[in-house]
């Protein structure tokens, strides 16, 4: 899970029994982050960054590199889905009042 006003990544495990475990932050400086979605097997995802017009990608170390920005096609980036090697963003425009779309990027691993 997210929290926007903190900008960090949280995980809560959970036990064989259905129970969560303490709450472990695993990333932090992701200010404005509104969604986050792995990318596949693993704990790597891609965060939308509302206000700053970026997804990151989130290592599972918690480092993170912006990865797609306003210059792609960005416009205030509110949730994300990945399909496969596809992840799908929907732009909310809500600073620009330009234009609310879904983007489309390639997800390429291993470089």
């Amino acid at each position: 899970m997210s929290n926007l006003d903190r900008g960090i990544v949280l995980r809560i495990p959970i036990t064989c029994h259905g129970t969560a475990d303490p709450v472990e932050t695993r990333a932090t400086g992701l200010v404005n982050i509104d969604d986050i979605a792995f990318t596949g097997a693993g704990d790597t995802l891609l965060a939308a960054i509302n206000a700053d017009n970026e997804v990151a990608l989130v290592r599972p170390d918690g480092s993170h590199t912006t990865v797609l920005t306003a210059a792609d096609g960005l416009e205030n980036p509110t949730s994300l889905a990945v399909r496969g090697t596809t992840v799908y963003i929907a732009n909310g425009a809500y600073s620009t009042n330009n234009d609310p779309n879904l983007l489309a990027a390639r997800i390429r691993t291993g470089e």
